[in-house]
């Protein structure tokens, strides 16, 4: 992200009277001028919540709740439409909404950081954004899986070679290469959903990290906001900061290595060596040299995108690893490599619906590369069902490839039991796929539940 030159001018909350060097005050706004706009929403979100508090506790008169609440939401649909803009003098979109809130309601604006510090806000500003992306993330891989099981049963057993070390080794198909990349974002979704279980903890209420000696009601705000209960020890809900950032980020990377392997796979399996799959032209690129070219670049790009997610991972862990406890200013680079992170994963989810969606096949190359050798172990096998000691049996089947003896069409039923088989597992995990989207939709309808009710005074 590039900086944007400072405004001549500063008046950060901060602020005791004095003007502060306008190089420094770039240097420690860094980019969350330009990241907070992504969790600018959430932070009106959590103020919501947090004023309901105030006002339960007799901070805040109902009035003045009632008008906090208007602006807030105001302030919140500008940033659902990406109309939110933090100018650099302000340095982050938590000073901005307190300061839109002050111009407009005056004392009363002022009133609504008593009982939280900042990085109070900032943390829980960045949970509600963190579980809204893994939320978001969880439901991109039901999805996907939705889609690998419709390609899967659509293609069915089309024959294709399974490989090990790249070379040849026992016959596969596309519905069973299909259903390998479900059952993996399966397996991702069922983390997203555990993950969102520990994400699902208030942490506003430790103020710097000490606690507060306002009677704050934590457990209220948790009720207010989804969460399952107040995150205890204060000095634990600092420490955090970054932590819960970077589990999501890890949960990101294991996702985008996923696709990264699928990405590998489209880019082989298309090559004229292997020619198994087609891309449609309209998701190929040329050359500006050679005329024939037509190129996976989409599927080479999802290999190269994996790389970057994992390198915001990489980054969030040496800035927070390196810390004592409490709070420190590095933790201001907490937020940027999940926002960006974020961003790559998205293209990544859009990368791999489109090559999945748009590939078919080259049935002649298929079935040409279904030799006789990648049934020599279901004759080893048939051998060793009929007394023989495996050792014994793998011997005799080598010496028969060599002489190339090996009777592909009587070992075909061996095969047709492995696709059964195949099948029933199939079915098993659109059962699961199921009941996995089911438990995603409570999710997602407790949510929106809260972000629709929290702005509303009654």
């Amino acid at each position: 992200m590039d900086y944007k030159p400072p405004m001549n001018k500063s008046n950060p909350l901060w602020n005791k009277g004095y003007q502060v060097d306008d190089l420094m005050l770039r240097l420690t706004v860094g980019t969350d001028y330009l990241v907070d706009c992504q969790i600018a929403r959430f932070d009106c979100i959590g103020s919501a919540a947090h004023a309901k508090m105030l006002e339960s506790i007799g901070i805040l008169k109902k009035d003045e709740l009632v008008k906090l609440l208007a602006g807030l939401k105001e302030i919140a649909q500008t940033a659902a439409e990406g109309n939110f803009q933090i100018p650099v003098e302000l340095e982050d979109a938590h000073t901005v909404i307190e300061s839109k809130l002050a111009e407009k309601y005056g004392e009363t604006g002022k009133r609504i950081h008593a009982g939280r510090s900042r990085n109070d806000q900032i943390l829980l500003a960045t949970r509600l954004y963190t579980r809204h992306l893994v939320m978001s993330w969880t439901k991109h891989l039901l999805d996907l899986s939705t889609l690998f099981f419709s390609r899967a049963q659509h293609f069915g057993h089309i024959a294709m070679p399974g490989y090990t070390h790249l070379q040849r080794a026992m016959p596969s198909s596309v519905a069973m290469w299909m259903h390998a990349f479900a059952e993996g974002t399966l397996d991702l979704a069922r983390e997203g959903l555990g993950l969102i279980l520990i994400l699902n903890r208030n942490p506003l209420g430790a103020g710097a990290g000490f606690g507060s000696s306002l009677p704050l009601d934590r457990e209220m705000v948790a009720r207010l906001l989804g969460f399952d209960a107040a995150q205890r020890s204060v000095i634990d809900v600092q420490n955090s900061r970054g932590r819960n950032e970077l589990r999501a980020l890890q949960f990101a990377a294991r996702i985008a290595s996923l696709y990264e392997k699928l990405g590998w796979d489209f880019v082989l399996y298309c090559s004229e060596e292997f020619g198994f799959i087609k891309l449609p032209k309209e998701l190929t690129t040329g050359s500006s040299i050679m005329p024939q070219k037509r190129n996976p670049d989409l599927a080479e790009l999802l290999r190269g995108k994996a790389s970057r997610v994992r390198s915001k991972a990489t980054e969030l862990e040496w800035v927070i690893a390196k810390l004592p406890s409490n709070y420190h200013r590095d933790l201001q680079y907490s937020k940027e490599p999940l926002v960006a992170g974020a961003q790559e994963l998205a293209d990544i989810f859009a990368m791999t619906e489109l090559l999945v969606k748009g590939f078919t096949l080259n049935q002649e190359r298929l079935q040409a590369a279904m030799t006789s050798e990648l049934y020599a172990t279901y004759e080893a096998f048939r051998l060793v069902q009929s007394g023989m000691p495996f050792r014994d049996a793998y011997q005799q089947v080598a010496q028969k490839v060599e002489a190339k003896k090996i009777d592909k069409d009587a070992l075909e039923s061996d095969f047709d039991f492995i696709k059964q088989t195949a099948d029933q597992e199939i079915i098993q995990g659109i059962e699961e796929l199921n009941s996995l989207v089911v438990n995603l939709i409570k999710w997602h309808e407790k949510i929106s539940l809260v972000e629709q009710e929290v702005f509303h005074s009654a």
